[in-house]
């Protein structure tokens, strides 16, 4: 009897030793490092790490990582991380820790003309809080509206590039070109009969790669060219005679190899 009683002590004590073996590793002590936003780099830290030989990171999308400090990106969604740590004697803890992953916001902006010479004003779509505009001339604007105006020093093709971010620290990078005419408001009536007098429709590329193109009503090309300092029309067609008097469209746009550009467009009267 006393032997049926020792042994069955000896066995507890071995359950009760396995058992201890596995215990919960805190979810406080899984740290996850960066914004949580779709596609950021997240950074994952256990803080007791220094006591445990290897790791099993289960980032909850069907990924894994073996790493001390993993790194890993989401999309946007819900997701459940959960990290086993185990020392070389077979001690291991467990845990999950459940993250949301933002997503970015889609952020596009445009910009028109004002009366003031060389003058732009951008406007941005709504949906951030915070909006970081770089003008492609050295200066840089915060604003948590999403209209703001700039004056350009010069004419020419600007590269604007605006940074969005919401409440989360969820940020979207969007990159245009603006152009610059030699005023802000193009002239929009001239006259090519020879008299000395608003005989040119001109623009300024101001060293930028500018091409300039005129329609009639109908939609044919009256006139066509790419430069980088003034770019003149003098009223002629592809034929070599004046176009006759009436409303033309012109289209200026960038040429940098690239369609991430916004156009500047509008209409001109040729009367004689």
């Amino acid at each position: 009897m006393f032997v049926d009683i020792l042994n069955a002590m000896k066995r507890i004590s071995l359950l009760l030793a396995i058992v201890a073996t596995v215990s919960t590793v805190s979810a406080q002590d899984i740290v996850v490092e960066g914004n949580l936003c779709e596609n950021a780099n997240l950074r994952f830290k256990y803080n007791l790490s220094n006591r445990y030989d290897s790791f099993t990171w289960n980032f909850g999308d069907g990924s894994t990582d073996n790493s001390v400090e993993p790194s890993h990106k989401y999309e946007a969604g819900t997701y459940t991380i959960k990290l086993t740590a185990t020392k070389n004697g077979g001690e291991s803890k467990t845990e999950s820790k459940t993250i949301t992953i933002n997503a970015i916001p889609d952020i596009d902006f445009s910009y028109d003309t004002t009366e003031q010479h060389n003058a732009l004003a951008f406007k941005a779509d709504l949906g951030a809080t915070h909006y970081k505009w770089s003008f492609g001339d050295d200066n840089i604007k915060d604003t948590t509206g999403n209209e703001v105006f700039h004056k350009y020093s010069a004419p020419g093709a600007y590269e604007v590039k605006l940074i969005a971010s919401d409440n989360n620290g969820c940020a979207d990078t969007t990159i245009h070109s603006a152009v610059v005419s030699s005023s802000s408001k193009l002239p929009n009536v001239f006259t090519p009969n020879g008299d000395g007098q608003n005989d040119y429709f001109m623009i300024s590329a101001n060293g930028a790669k500018l091409k300039l193109e005129i329609f009639n009503r109908w939609g044919y090309k009256m006139f066509s060219r790419t430069g980088t300092e003034n770019i003149v029309w003098d009223g002629y067609n592809p034929q070599g005679t004046l176009v006759a008097p009436g409303t033309y469209f012109y289209v200026i746009t960038v040429e940098e190899g690239s369609t991430d550009y916004n156009p500047l467009n509008g209409y001109i009267t040729v009367y004689y």
